[in-house]
């Protein structure tokens, strides 16, 4: 059995649409946003990957690190 999980930062859906891009940046210590694109492919990266198991893939710009 193989469980893995991809977690977001902030991405740039309809979510966001009211809130300033550059604040959203500001969230990341790369400032940046992400796109479903770059979810999307980590996802695709999680299902293909098939010895890697047990996985967090953090998709945030590095905001899991924690404060900056």
């Amino acid at each position: 059995m193989r469980f893995n999980a991809v977690a977001p930062g902030v991405v740039d859906t309809p979510l966001h649409k009211n809130n300033p891009p550059d604040f959203l940046k500001t969230l990341s210590p790369m400032g940046t946003i992400s796109d479903p694109k770059d979810i999307a492919e980590a996802v695709v990266y999680l299902t293909e990957a098939r010895n890697v198991t047990g996985e967090v893939l953090h998709v945030d710009g590095g905001a899991h690190v924690g404060r900056w």
